[in-house]
């Protein structure tokens, strides 16, 4: 049986296939209400037009399908209140995003921004296309609708000599949100031709009764702080490039990044691009005026984009810390999949940019890795300066002391929110386990280094695991799946077993197979991160017995980082 892990990219495709049956409000990937940890295609159904059990097929892609019976919605008196920085997904989903901040549109609306590819996965415009918040995906039940993306039909596409439509609508399609001119292509990780654009963006209308506020409330660990976005830069780039090798940033030098995808505050700082011609608007030379791309970026709804920022990640300024001591506090120095659409802010707390994706730092840059900057780093965050976006949009982020925050204006009916039922005894197991796991790792070093690259590489390693095909075979024939699920099974139950051997496979002979596919197939930073620490973690934890003595395990050995 595959894990919900494996299953989880087909989960949009599940939807669609099942969205017109009549009385199904929604699909989600769980567990049989059993408590069997059976996985199941979960098919939410309103029980006042719930379709017959024959019209539901009995499994879809392998995987058996229940029926569950969703709790009636109900009118609230208190609309959603969303702050910057929620995680938001649409109805067609293919990954959370961030909602980055709000502004007023040309006619004076309140809207949220995001990137193009956030708002319209795969470039697609669906009926009834919705914005919600937060983790829509989970379950019908996990997401509040808070908007509607903003495209306009009547804004004709064009096409180009690569047989691309851009610009606007076309067959289905919408592309405006894309600023497009010629790209330099095959240049610093460019792998396509055709046109590139300066911008990634796109808005969407707030639903009525809607509260919001333009501040970010970070957890941090026992407390939660707000921090207030108080406008844009709108004169300028509001931020210099960050200080030489071996000198610690100045306040006025780093930015900061927030999304509740991964409920992380980051720190980071411009870095310079000194092959690049000096620039009377750009001195620092901080805008990199070439192509970066991914082959992923059509299917997401991506383009090649030029005229960027590159924003290198630190550690969180600690006063009195050292630069070297500040790159021992364990922290994961990366940016990720889901802070497309995050806004960048400076040290006046104003918007200067917005992340539209993260790429390794090694296909950018030729770097000396001895450095303390470099030595630790994964991915880099990739941002539009916000001037285009304001510009492309025809919006403003009004400026606020405290954060602009207002109520979208409402007609004065209720708003209607799902109520889900309470999780199951297995769920909360689950939780309880997987973050006493999490608080016994962070008191190692090695510890901390596992989480800290699992958080980088989890997204690639799933995609490997299910879209590459020697990957996936693999790890179905070597009984991966099934060792996955004892692992899990041990969360949930202190003192679980995991077996030596499922079905006449080993575990050390899962690990000496997959690990070698891995390697041929992963990209330039898992590669070099399973080469440096994947023979060493496999010898220390194919010997326990549960997942309970992980954590024991790799507090035990002396290791340099």
């Amino acid at each position: 049986m595959s894990s919900v892990e494996n299953l989880r990219p087909h989960l949009p495709h599940v939807r669609r296939m099942l969205r017109d049956l009549p009385g199904i409000v929604g699909v989600g990937l769980g567990v049989a209400d059993d408590d069997s940890a059976t996985s199941v295609w979960r098919v939410y159904v309103d029980g006042s037009d719930r379709p017959r059990e024959a019209e539901v097929p009995a499994s879809l892609l392998g995987l058996p399908t229940r029926i569950v019976v969703a709790r009636a919605t109900v009118p609230t008196a208190a609309p959603p209140f969303i702050t910057a920085g929620a995680s938001i997904e649409t109805n067609h989903n293919k990954g959370a995003g961030s909602l980055g901040c709000f502004a007023r549109d040309s006619s004076g609306h309140p809207v949220l921004l995001s990137c193009a590819h956030v708002l319209f996965p795969g470039f697609k415009v669906i009926d009834k296309l919705a914005v919600y918040s937060p983790d829509y995906s989970s379950c019908c039940s996990g997401g509040v609708r808070i908007g509607r993306p903003v495209y306009d039909p009547n804004q004709k596409a064009q096409p180009t000599e690569g047989e691309e439509w851009v610009g606007g609508y076309h067959d289905g399609q919408w592309t405006g949100g894309f600023n497009w001119i010629p790209a330099k292509v095959r240049v610093m990780g460019t792998v396509v031709n055709g046109h590139a654009s300066e911008t990634d963006c796109a808005m969407a209308r707030l639903d009525p009764g809607v509260k919001f506020h333009n501040a970010w409330q970070v957890n941090l660990g026992s407390t939660v702080t707000s921090i207030p976005i108080k406008g844009a830069v709108t004169d300028g780039l509001g931020i210099a490039k960050g200080p030489p090798v071996g000198t610690l940033p100045s306040h006025e030098q780093y930015v900061r990044v927030y999304n509740a995808v991964n409920g992380r505050l980051r720190f980071g700082t411009m870095l310079s691009n000194t092959l690049s011609e000096p620039d009377v608007a750009d001195p620092d030379r901080i805008i990199m005026r070439v192509g970066m791309s991914d082959p992923r970026d059509h299917g997401s709804g991506s383009k090649t984009n030029v005229n960027q920022f590159m924003i290198l990640p630190r550690p969180s300024p600690i006063p009195g810390q050292s630069l070297s001591d500040s790159y021992h506090n364990g922290e994961e120095l990366s940016f990720e999949g889901g802070d497309s659409g995050s806004v960048v802010i400076n040290h006046e707390n104003r918007v200067v940019a917005m992340i539209i994706r993260a790429g390794p730092i090694d296909e950018y840059f030729k770097l000396d890795r001895s450095a303390p900057e470099f030595a630790h780093v994964g991915n880099l965050g990739i941002a539009t300066p916000i001037g285009p976006v304001l510009e492309r949009l025809h919006v403003e982020i009004p400026a606020a002391e405290d954060g602009w925050s207002g109520t979208t204006p409402s007609a004065g009916g209720p708003v209607h929110i799902f109520l889900g039922g309470s999780p199951s005894s297995a769920e909360l197991a689950q939780r309880r386990g997987v973050e006493q796991l999490r608080e016994q790792l962070r008191t190692s070093l090695l510890g901390r280094l596992l989480l800290g690259k699992i958080g980088q590489h989890r997204r690639e390693v799933r995609e490997l695991l299910t879209s590459v095909r020697p990957v996936a075979a693999a790890w179905r024939a070597m009984q991966g799946a099934a060792f996955y699920h004892h692992c899990v099974q041990g969360v949930r139950t202190p003192g679980h077993n995991i077996p030596a051997v499922i079905n006449g496979v080993s575990r050390a002979q899962l690990a000496d197979t997959m690990l070698p596919l891995l390697l041929r197939h992963a990209g330039p930073v898992l590669r070099r991160d399973l080469e440096r620490y994947g023979p060493k973690l496999i010898g220390l934890l194919l010997p326990v017995e549960t997942i309970q003595d992980v954590p024991l395990v790799l507090a035990r050995p002396r290791v340099r980082s």
